[in-house]
């Protein structure tokens, strides 16, 4: 009899062993947690924008550096607009609490234009002037803050643009041209977002100042020098890879 009773009660502990055991392999481990994206490293990418500029024209007497009847400041005032693409090259390093600084340039080809900005008192037709952005180019900092996938930055640094001016009579549609680089400065602010650990998408915002510059057109305003001030703010989209 006691014999049964030990052969019962070990079936019983053995059987609830198993059926824990049984439990336990039915529970599967929990997940590790997910890895935090790391924005250390550099990218190459591409973007398309539209820009929206201010191009303020003085114009001078020559000989005196009088304000001139036909362009006092600032009554001309092109406002030149049009599409940005581009790539940009940039590396970056993040600290361990999630700020991250970094590096980047980029180029980019433009089409922003304004036609026929009119001089004042200058007749019908009236004379005018055109203004035109070829290139542009920058090279920035930057300073973010990465929330894994995210990184919210803002950049600021030195901007040269490619600017063509024509100073037109209207009367006889001759024409001059001056042809520049300006060089100035940009600041703006924007998010990347990492869709993966390669591939960066990006939302940026940013405003540029490029200075005045002054020429005479001795062609058609013989006696006269233009003043030009540029200005432009630009919204561009962007996809990057990371290495």
């Amino acid at each position: 009899m006691k014999r049964i009773s030990l052969a019962v009660a070990s079936a019983l502990v053995l059987g609830g062993s198993a059926a824990q055991a049984a439990d336990m392999a039915l529970k599967a481990p929990p997940p590790p947690p997910a890895p935090i994206f790391s924005w250390t490293g550099c990218h190459l990418g591409a973007d398309v924008g539209f820009a929206w500029a201010t191009d303020k024209d003085r114009e001078t007497v020559t000989a005196t550096g009088a304000a001139s009847i036909f362009s006092p400041f600032p009554t001309n005032t092109a406002r030149p607009d049009g599409a940005k693409v581009g790539g940009y090259l940039g590396c970056d390093y993040q600290f361990s609490g999630g700020f991250v600084i970094g590096l980047e340039g980029d180029a980019e080809w433009a089409d922003i234009t304004s036609i026929g900005t009119n001089f004042i008192n200058t007749g019908i037709p009236a004379d005018h002037y055109n203004t035109r952005i070829r290139s542009e180019a920058s090279v920035r900092g930057r300073l973010g803050y990465g929330f894994n996938s995210a990184l919210f930055y803002v950049t600021g640094g030195g901007a040269w643009a490619n600017v063509n001016e024509t100073d037109v009579i209207g009367a006889t549609g001759v024409s001059q041209s001056d042809s520049s680089t300006r060089g100035g400065w940009t600041v703006g602010a924007g998010v990347d977002y990492a869709f993966s650990n390669n591939v960066i998408g990006r939302i940026e915002y940013r405003y540029a100042d490029f200075g005045t510059f002054s020429y005479a057109p001795t062609l058609v305003f013989p006696a006269f020098t233009e003043h030009h001030r540029i200005t432009e703010n630009v919204i561009r989209a962007g996809l990057a890879y990371k290495f």
